[in-house]
């Protein structure tokens, strides 16, 4: 079913699929570790494959830009800021440009209430500030 969000999201954003498969990583992944554990889990029970994906693009798993850019937001301003940068970082590295992120956000915004229920979509992504404005 993920994949299913990764083909809207493609075809919406007009990008390759590779690259929106990376930038919905980059979402679940957010929202797999700063998330609310019971709303994530029940978004990851009805959206088959998004814990997976996510854990191939959790925050900090390879390192890279978003790692350093969080631990930089972290001694800057605490771990929200060091949320944020990492965050922006991680979709620098997908190859989205900051437009096309939020583009993509109303996309993923619905797939997740059309599938999981408005209450565990609003649940899970208030709980993850660093996600919640750009999902506005």
């Amino acid at each position: 079913m993920i994949d299913q969000l990764i083909q809207q999201i493609a075809s919406k954003v007009g990008i390759d699929e590779s690259i929106a498969r990376r930038a919905v990583g980059v979402v679940m992944g957010f929202l797999n570790k700063e998330g609310d554990p019971s709303a994530v889990g029940s978004l990851f029970e009805k959206i088959p494959g998004a814990a997976e994906l996510a854990s191939q693009y959790e925050p900090g798993a390879s390192g890279g830009l978003g790692g350093l850019m969080g631990k930089m937001g972290g001694m800057l301003g605490g771990n929200k800021m060091g949320d944020a940068m990492a965050a922006m970082a991680a979709f620098k590295e997908t190859g989205l440009s900051m437009d096309q992120a939020q583009d993509m956000m109303p996309v993923v915004k619905d797939f997740i209430s059309e599938n999981a229920g408005p209450d565990v979509m609003a649940k899970a992504i208030n709980s993850v500030p660093a996600l919640k404005d750009l999902l506005k």
